[in-house]
């Protein structure tokens, strides 16, 4: 009989880890995907020996090494859930594994409690998997040390905690504080007084010859303030508790805690089932739709999924600068921003269109794709260079560098960025088909987009003013106005401004740039022109004014005369049959409310 309660009491202990990892998994995967999408489009990890050696030239290198290995498998969101969860998982087993063999009870709370916290925590798509990576790796040292080293072994992480420092920097210092509790419990002063005088003259020396950094900045690599999200203060506090895990399970309290049961069922069995229980709550309130709604739109942009994007954006409407912002390149390469520009919830002062063009910011990440459309090639490719020197390498925005490269025919500098792509793990094959355009003028220009690009690439030269872009599509303009992008973002920019006039002098301009007709929205600005006779119409040749737009603009201004005294009863009129024109935005104001944030 006692080999099977024995089994059903491993069982049950078991349980809360079976049902941590697979609902773990499962919130990760369905409710926070976008955390994985955001930090593998936020670095480049490079399967090469050289790129391990530039991981060791300071103290927490080789720990970034590792997250950006782990980052580079969220290439698959169920992977980085999964992985996330297990390690987590794995965390609480090892204090549990430690708590027990330090006070000889298992834990019944702590472990969980802090595992639940780390797992909130990892909800803030800010929140670096280096820090869980960290805290991990120091745990699992900490308990090797405790299992398989004996007194004399124990000398191993005292005269080698400075290497532990050199490969994980300041997260080394969790295991040394935890070893140095424990070393100050058994009275160990010449163990404790070795470690760390052999750690502090190392940091010295290093400060001083080796590493070329300021000491606050070796002191914290690889943590990072920017990093944290909003986690700093449960991170702080959840560090302290796993640095005085050692004393804390050797407590008194600890330990009759350990002992304390309701009707034969002890406190370990059923603490982790309350805590996994309240984690609900949390884990709940953390759902972040608006972060959830512009990653999934920025990853149907990356994909080129133009369609897909608009119609997403369609159905759900937001009020993301960004998210307009890229849901208006989507419609300017499909030819259809100024067909839907008032589908979108606009800023009147044009912020959707351009951003303010800040170099700390994610607009800097995002930039390079406007000026890309526009078909300012070597704008495009300064922007996304810039960042990746700042930020470091991103895949979308080194593909992008290749498409500049081979747009204008550097092949040797393109040859170079594909050699780099060809190292990562999951866009090989992108850097084979950019490969075969190398060198072969004709195959660019058969490509359906880089081909596309190579005619409408900007050939005159002019000093770009970034507090400014509309300068620039002001110069594209008049002097290529076969450029159908810089031509909708200008009449995008004149329609958001009330500018009717302005547009109207663009007409010719857009029959010579190639337009068969009148794009809906700009057609709703000639005719409220031409009827209301606010001034002298340009001759056309191709394009004509639908009499069914003359017959709507005439019920609209009908129903508003009737109501205009009454705003708010004028827009519950019209909006059914006329939310998404021009002539709402005019007479009424923006339809939705105006779009305010950036991620």
């Amino acid at each position: 009989m006692a080999p099977t309660k024995l089994n059903k009491n491993q069982i049950i202990l078991f349980m809360p880890y079976i049902l941590f990892l697979g609902l773990g998994t499962f919130y990760y995967n369905r409710f926070a995907e976008y955390i994985f999408f955001y930090h593998e489009k936020s670095s480049l990890f490079l399967v090469t020996f050289q790129y391990l050696l530039e991981h060791l030239r300071q103290p927490g290198d080789f720990l970034e090494y590792l997250a950006e290995l782990q980052v580079s498998l969220y290439f698959y969101p169920i992977l980085g859930a999964l992985m996330v969860t297990v390690g987590i998982c794995l965390m609480v087993f090892l204090l549990q594994r430690i708590g027990t063999y330090l006070s000889g009870r298992l834990p019944a709370v702590l472990p969980f409690f802090i595992g639940a916290v780390l797992f909130v925590m990892q909800i803030d798509y800010l929140y670096s998997p280096v820090n869980n990576l960290g805290i991990i790796i120091q745990v699992f040292l900490f308990w090797l040390t405790l299992r398989f080293l004996g007194r004399k072994g124990r000398w191993i992480p005292v005269a080698a905690f400075f290497l532990l420092y050199f490969l994980f920097g300041a997260y080394a210092l969790i295991f040394g504080l935890m070893y140095s509790v424990l070393l100050w419990q058994k009275k160990q002063w010449l163990k404790l007084t070795v470690m760390w005088g052999l750690t502090f003259t190392f940091f010295l020396i290093g400060a001083e010859f080796l590493f070329y950094q300021k000491v606050e900045t070796l002191l914290i690599h690889p943590f990072s303030y920017e990093k944290m999200g909003r986690q700093l203060i449960p991170f702080v506090f959840t560090l302290a508790l796993i640095v005085s895990y050692p004393v804390v399970v050797q407590l008194t309290i600890a330990r009759k805690m350990s002992c304390f049961a309701i009707r034969r069922v002890k406190l370990s069995q059923f603490a982790p089932w309350v805590i996994l229980l309240a984690m609900v709550i949390p884990c709940w309130q953390g759902i972040d739709k608006k972060n959830s709604h512009y990653f999934y739109t920025e990853k149907l942009f990356y994909e080129q999924k133009y369609e897909d994007l608009i119609s997403y954006n369609m159905q759900f409407p937001s009020n993301n600068r960004l998210t307009v912002f890229l849901t208006n390149i989507a419609l300017a390469e499909t030819g259809r921003l100024s067909d839907m520009l008032f589908h979108f919830n606009q800023s009147s002062d044009g912020k959707t269109l351009f951003p303010e063009w800040q170099t700390i910011t994610e607009v800097l990440k995002r930039g390079a794709h406007y000026y890309y459309c526009i078909g300012m090639i070597n704008e495009a490719q300064r922007w996304a260079y810039e960042y990746m020197v700042m930020k470091g390498n991103t895949p979308e925005l080194l593909k992008l560098l290749i498409r500049t490269e081979l747009i204008n025919g550097n092949y040797e500098t393109a040859a170079k960025y594909i050699s780099v792509l060809e190292n990562t793990l999951f866009y090989r094959d992108e850097a084979s088909y950019f490969r075969g355009l190398l060198y072969n003028d004709s195959a660019v220009n058969s490509d359906a987009e880089l081909g596309n690009k190579r005619k409408r690439d900007v050939k005159k030269d002019f000093f770009v003013i970034t507090e400014n872009p509309l300068i620039a599509v002001d110069k594209i303009t008049e002097g290529d106005v076969m450029n159908k992008q810089a031509l909708e973002y200008k009449l995008s920019w004149l329609m958001l401004n009330k500018d009717m006039k302005g547009v109207v002098q663009l007409l010719p301009a857009m029959e010579k740039a190639g337009y068969t007709r009148l794009p809906h929205n700009v057609e709703e600005v000639v005719v409220t022109y031409k009827l209301l006779k606010m001034g002298d119409m340009p001759e056309l040749t191709k394009l004509k004014i639908d009499p069914k737009t003359e017959q709507g603009f005439q019920q609209f201004y009908m129903t508003f005369q009737q109501n205009k005294h009454n705003m708010k009863q004028a827009q519950r009129a019209l909006f059914h049959d006329f939310a998404y024109t021009y002539w709402y935005y005019v007479f009424l104001g923006s339809l939705n409310a105006k779009a305010t944030q950036d991620v």
